[in-house]
């Protein structure tokens, strides 16, 4: 499975110099923890995150301290291009849904742009990745047999069984034939592994 399979396109976008609170707000609207910002050629140039945002609120409140503090207003960051995280880490919409993971949990963030040509053309939330986990396991079992049955002349009958979204096949007995089962069945979302009866 594909980063194309499971991404959300089209993306909601923000310009570099659409303001902070707009920002904000639409993150709160469509109920998203990130938003791509692209420049007029719809090309990548960063994202603003909850958290870059949340940072914000870390300046204090005058009316809060005994002592004076610095007044922050006139520094304060007011558009997407200040308050974004330049240096994104974006996929190939080809990237497997596991690389996705991979790049999510070694690099702490919770969401991945898909880019084409260096065009925005989705992006991957981690609940897009639980979705793919959470199948069922009946629903998992039916897509592949369906699949198998789909090369049955070649692999000959395979049964099938999945516990946990893990996969146990019975059959074929062929080497090649099990790599190619294998791989068809590693396919199939949510299929966290795959082993054979014998």
């Amino acid at each position: 499975m594909r980063a194309k399979d499971i991404m959300s396109a089209p993306v909601v976008t923000v310009r570099p110099e659409t303001r902070v609170k707009d920002v904000a707000a639409l993150l709160i609207e469509r109920e998203i923890g990130a938003v791509p910002v692209v420049n007029d050629d719809e090309e990548l140039v960063g994202i603003v995150s909850e958290a870059d945002l949340v940072r914000l609120e870390e300046i204090p409140d005058p009316r809060m301290q005994i002592t004076d503090v610095p007044h922050f207003a006139a520094g304060a960051p007011r558009t997407a291009a200040e308050v974004m995280t330049a240096e994104v880490i974006a996929l190939s919409e080809r990237a497997s849904v596991a690389e996705v993971a991979r790049v999510m949990v070694e690099r702490a963030i919770k969401h991945v742009p898909i880019v084409t040509n260096g065009r925005l053309v989705g992006i991957v939330a981690r609940r897009d990745v639980l979705r793919v986990l959470a199948r069922r396991d009946e629903l998992i079992a039916e897509d592949l047999v369906n699949l198998l049955g789909d090369e049955a002349l070649v692999l000959g009958p395979v049964g099938v069984d999945v516990s946990d979204g893990i996969v146990t096949l019975d059959g074929p007995e062929d080497p090649k034939d099990r790599r190619l089962a294998e791989v068809l069945a590693r396919s199939v979302p949510g299929v966290v592994a795959v082993r054979f009866s014998d």
